[in-house]
């Protein structure tokens, strides 16, 4: 099969054995779409470390085309989508509640990804995807299923909120707010230059994370105000301790929504997205796909396995 693989020597499109069913729980999935994120270009250059050799990729949709023995939930045909983080299922968090298992490992970094014809995953993390929902929107859960996740915190729906940081997952999160009943709930653009207000925003959530913007907004939540951190940022970051003591602020890292919840949403009509969907292209088109993934934050885009 063709697939866009990483190695030692850069990534490229090339050909590769289809994945077999190696455990009784398998599912093997024919890619229809599957979206690009910044993780995706990070591991491709190798700004965050990942098996030498691997298969990129990890937001996707497709058909299943073989399950294992054990699998009861699907069989061939069936429309699905992935979350493509994989908890280890045999620590003590996974006993009680696996979406905080701190062993997971993640399809295009540990495992070979979606950015080819077929892939092999485990029965756990496969969903139904309603027929009302396209592959496209489809290969959009799992950043959705992330922006999701303030829903989480307790944070006041009548409150003054900030998201800092104009970028899709930025204004998907507040689209996410919106169809949960927050009202004033703004997107921040540094690049645009205006100040923040200090001392003014019930919560903020960060997407950009680096010193400079922390320090902007530690400044701008009012005092026992709350920052949600979203970004997985794996370079260190620093925080004046001394202002978030003083303004006695809250910290609240979140991971994922449920995925359940996110398909549902999705499929509900509640949430407008599809503006945020961007270009398809194919597999002899991949470089510009990086290179315009690179250039722009406002639209995910997408790789089809399939010629266009």
């Amino acid at each position: 099969m063709k697939a866009l693989i990483k190695n030692k020597n850069g990534f490229a499109v090339d050909t590769t054995k289809n994945p077999k069913i190696n455990s009784a729980t398998d599912v093997i999935i024919k890619v229809a779409m599957a979206g690009l994120c910044r993780t995706d270009v990070f591991v491709a250059e190798g700004a965050i470390k990942s098996k030498d050799e691997l298969v990129l990729g990890h937001e996707f949709s497709g058909t299943v085309s073989e399950v294992g023995r054990a699998v009861t939930k699907f069989k061939a045909g069936d429309r699905v989508t992935v979350m493509p983080v994989i908890a280890c299922g045999k620590c003590e968090q996974c006993k009680t509640d696996s979406s905080l298992c701190q062993n997971v490992t993640m399809l295009g970094v540990n495992h070979d990804g979606c950015f080819a014809e077929y892939i092999s995953v485990p029965e756990n993390v496969v969903y139904h995807l309603p027929d009302n929902l396209p592959f496209k929107a489809g290969a959009y859960t799992e950043p959705l299923a992330a922006s999701l996740a303030v829903i989480k915190v307790n944070l006041p729906k009548n409150g003054k909120g900030l998201i800092y940081g104009k970028n899709r997952i930025a204004e998907l999160t507040r689209r996410v707010m919106l169809a949960h009943g927050y009202t004033d709930v703004l997107v921040y653009d540094e690049r645009e230059g205006a100040p923040l207000h200090q001392n003014s925003y019930d919560f903020i959530i960060e997407t950009i994370a680096d010193t400079k913007s922390i320090e902007k907004i530690i400044d701008a939540v009012r005092p026992q105000g709350k920052i949600i951190i979203k970004s997985r940022k794996y370079e260190l970051v620093g925080i004046n301790f001394a202002k978030i003591v003083r303004k006695e602020i809250t910290f609240q890292a979140v991971n994922y929504g449920n995925f359940d919840e996110t398909i549902t949403l999705m499929a509900s009509g509640k949430l407008d997205y599809e503006d945020l969907l961007g270009n398809v292209y194919n597999f002899e088109e991949f470089k510009d796909m990086f290179k315009n993934a690179r250039k722009s934050e406002e639209k995910n885009i997408f790789l089809s396995p399939e010629k266009l």
